[in-house]
């Protein structure tokens, strides 16, 4: 394991950055990055609404395809999937006049549109009406942009900060993150149509990274479900070639109350196993359809076991690209693909008192730049 690949939790990496060990303050939730070339940020908003239909929501200073270049495009992105599974692409695309992203907590301001947030603990979302336009953002096309968004999400669990937030990756790069696993979200959306009130359950990371995930990383498992009395959280990353293949796997259970009652930022108490594998008929890439964590804590054992996964989506990015850049992904030696999946999920937590296994569904990603599932 290279050194410097880890999440940065001890003494002195708090000292370095100002960061408190325990409690998260206001300015954490606020602008963290730069407009650098290469460097990007996003706060971003999963919601799963009651009567079925879904809605993602993610708020930038620059868009993935701006990333390179030495100035903000601020932007606003509505991926909203009806209760029928049928998906809908909004975007504004706002000045740098018109925008702003405080320092001293989360307070973004882009064009007639904000998002505003209270210590971690509430958040406010509005997202107006614009004028048709055509807009491709990140590869998508946007054109009508009639939606409106008007939203309250209130935190049931305390914010999951991996030891200061800040995760290096190797050779100079982080990419960093933080996140509140589990919310309540209320409020009025017109969409595509449809114009109602809404409520439900969500989730809320925030992002800032120097480096592009789709290099950063030979792949990822991210997904989260509430499973019998818990909540669960995986987000398992494993770090490209050149900085060795590290895996690190962040872990937590909450129970009903909001309680953090298991958390894993590393992979030292750690073991995997990729228990079974298929081909994946659009990129013929190999991928897992059963694997197991097993964590080990200084009063209880977590074993989490995905399996079963049904493709709900799948994005191949290096077919779908165009030939001069599939030859520069190439020269990075990547084939980059991406599926989402519903999977079964066993859960079993082992204390010196009580033994259980649970068993659930949940919705996760496999992020999947690599070009094979087992490099040498």
């Amino acid at each position: 394991m290279m050194e410097t690949v880890r999440v940065l939790d001890r003494p002195e990496d708090f000292k370095k950055y100002g960061i408190k060990q325990t409690g998260l303050e206001a300015w954490e939730d606020g602008r963290r990055d730069s407009p650098e070339p290469g460097h990007g940020e996003i706060w971003y908003f999963d919601c799963s609404f009651e009567d079925g239909s879904t809605l993602v929501l993610g708020f930038r200073p620059k868009s993935v395809d701006h990333l390179m270049q030495s100035e903000d495009n601020p932007n606003v992105a509505i991926n909203y999937t009806n209760k029928d599974g049928e998906t809908f692409f909004d975007y504004r695309m706002c000045s740098i006049e018109e925008s702003g992203f405080s320092k001293e907590k989360c307070d973004l301001t882009l064009g007639a549109h904000y998002l505003k947030g209270c210590n971690w603990d509430e958040y406010d979302v509005k997202v107006v009406p614009e004028e048709p336009s055509t807009l491709v953002v990140d590869g998508k096309p946007s054109e009508d942009h009639s939606a409106s968004v008007d939203l309250h999400f209130t935190a049931e669990s305390k914010p999951f900060r991996p030891g200061t937030g800040i995760i290096d990756v190797g050779e100079g790069f982080y990419y960093n993150f933080i996140c509140i696993t589990r919310m309540q979200v209320s409020g009025h959306i017109h969409i595509n149509g449809e114009d109602k009130e809404v409520s439900g359950a969500a989730y809320y990371n925030h992002q800032w990274f120097n480096i592009s995930p789709a290099i950063a990383f030979h792949h990822w498992v991210w997904g989260r479900q509430n499973i019998g009395e818990y909540s669960v959280l995986i987000y398992d990353m494993v770090t490209r070639k050149s900085t060795g293949l590290v895996q690190i796997p962040l872990f937590t259970i909450d129970d009903l109350q909001g309680n953090r009652i298991f958390e894993n930022t590393s992979g030292d108490n750690m073991s995997f196993e990729i228990l079974d594998t298929y081909i994946e008929k659009v990129s013929g890439k190999e991928y897992p359809c059963a694997i197991r964590y097993t964590f080990e804590g200084e009063d209880m054992k977590i074993t989490y076991t995905i399996r079963n996964p049904q493709e709900i989506g799948i994005m191949y990015v290096y077919g779908d690209a165009p030939e001069p850049v599939r030859k520069q992904y190439d020269a990075m030696g990547i084939k980059p693909s991406y599926t989402r999946n519903l999977a079964d999920t066993e859960l079993t937590i082992e204390t010196k008192a009580d033994h259980k296994t649970i068993h659930g569904r949940m919705l996760y990603e496999f992020n999947f730049p690599g070009k094979e599932l087992r490099e040498n």
